[in-house]
């Protein structure tokens, strides 16, 4: 239940997005900067000796996590600048197959024919939900949905990194120096870009805090703690539910009103993610009990 949380938290991304009414990079900064400072606190109970054991390999691979990581952010949220919440997330449908091709060559993670069904559904759910924004498409939109598909690739990445690293690692420190650096990388591109880090507006400061904290710290943050547990593939297909479900508040809190085709698409996308987390559950009750009569 608790990756449909994060799910239900990364859901409302979107709406925080794009009524804060900021640039891509200041967006994807303050989201980050909330986020630690949400979650330093949290540290600083536990004790900073779990953050000062991580050694400096893992410190590197931490460092180019907080980079995919931040590609992501800066990517799609300059995508919802050119196109609909509904084709920007049709195109995060192809994160499961990204991740699930490098899970699969790097971390030598077996697909289940139910995880692999699961996936086929989302992403044919994302390209019915695509394929109605298309029909409307613009010179505009096709660049959105570029840089939709950009964030899908390094989101991917994000997992298949970070599945790795969380075998070793706490959740807390983990999260903490992988937003961290994120939010770091994102403050040297804005600048070297020339790009000020300036809020605009009281509600941007409120919705970006909201951004930082549910959908960041709490949302992502339970994906990244699934990965210890979950297979990579998985967990990026549950993350399909956000977009479905963005698709919603988009229509209730921003007056975007879906196409059928999302309502539809969206549907086939969440049935993929339940159908694969199904698969996997199964596939670890078969392995425990495989376990056990052999002891």
């Amino acid at each position: 239940m608790g990756i449909w949380f994060g799910a239900l938290c990364t859901s409302f991304a979107a709406t925080f997005i794009i009524a804060s009414g900021q640039a891509p990079f200041v967006v994807a900064f303050y989201r980050l900067v909330f986020a630690v400072a949400f979650l330093l606190p949290v540290n600083a109970i536990q004790g900073w000796d779990q953050l000062r054991q991580i050694g400096r390999k893992q410190l590197l691979s931490c460092l180019i996590v907080g980079l995919f990581f931040a590609l992501h952010l800066v990517t799609y949220i300059a995508s919802l600048q050119y196109t609909s919440v509904a084709s920007a997330g049709a195109l995060l449908s192809l994160q499961p197959v990204f991740t699930a091709v490098g899970a699969f060559v790097f971390l030598r993670e077996k697909i289940e024919f139910r995880v692999t069904l699961g996936i086929a559904l989302a992403v044919a759910g994302g390209l019915i939900v695509g394929g109605g924004d298309l029909l409307i498409v613009t010179g505009s939109a096709l660049f959105g949905d570029f840089l939709a598909a950009v964030s899908a690739l390094m989101i991917s990445l994000y997992f298949v990194t970070g599945r790795s690293l969380r075998q070793y690692l706490d959740i807390i420190p983990y999260l903490v120096v992988v937003y961290g650096s994120a939010a770091i990388a994102t403050a040297i591109i804005s600048a070297l870009s020339g790009i000020p880090l300036a809020v605009s507006s009281t509600r941007g400061w409120i919705f970006l805090l909201a951004l930082g904290v549910i959908s960041t710290a709490l949302g992502h943050g339970i994906f990244n703690w699934a990965l210890k547990y979950t297979k990579a593939s998985t967990v990026a297909l549950v993350t399909l539910a956000s977009p479905a479900a963005e698709t919603v508040w988009a229509y209730l809190f921003l007056g975007q009103v879906p196409a059928i085709t999302s309502i539809i698409g969206g549907i086939i996308m969440i049935t993929g993610a339940v159908l694969a987390v199904s698969g996997e559950k199964e596939e670890e009750q078969r392995e425990a009990g495989y376990s056990t009569s052999q002891q």
